[in-house]
């Protein structure tokens, strides 16, 4: 009596591969929308850090000139942070701050704002505005989702 001898496979079937693509995929398009989202999260907190450090280097500012508007010297003030991140340039560039051109900036008041550019330009929270009150503000907000304080953390 001959005995057959079994044979091994030493590989995956077509119909395995294609089992484990489709898992990936599944996975894939689950987690990846979550993944954009907590990057973003951590591009909005550090503008809005940044928008602070402006806010306070024009307190700064009007503390030592008693004016928002002009230095002592005829100088207008120059914010150290325009760009988020800090020295980026081109389209790594995800926020632009400024003064708000909107708000008519005098000797006793400023308003400044972080407008999303380049990847950020489409986010939900838009453009982040503070003043000299210390009143925190969004403006353009897209979707309708997010609210001042979710946008602020608040």
């Amino acid at each position: 009596m001959k005995q057959r001898q079994k044979k091994t496979s030493h590989g995956f079937t077509l119909i395995e591969a294609m089992i484990t693509v489709v898992i990936l995929g599944i996975l894939s398009a689950v987690a990846y929308p979550g993944l954009i989202e907590y990057l973003n999260r951590g591009k909005r907190t550090d503008v809005r850090t940044l928008l602070m450090e402006n806010a306070q280097y024009m307190e700064r500012f009007y503390t030592e000139n008693n004016s928002y508007l002009i230095s002592v010297s005829g100088a207008q003030p120059i914010l150290p942070n325009t760009v988020s991140p800090p020295n980026s340039t081109g389209t790594s560039v995800q926020y632009q701050l400024e003064f708000s051109p909107a708000a008519a900036r005098t000797v006793g008041t400023f308003s400044l704002d972080a407008r999303p550019v380049n990847s950020m330009a489409g986010d939900a929270c838009a453009t982040y505005t503070v003043n000299n009150f210390g009143q925190r503000t969004i403006t353009g907000t897209l979707g309708g989702s997010k609210t001042v304080d979710s946008c602020w953390n608040k």
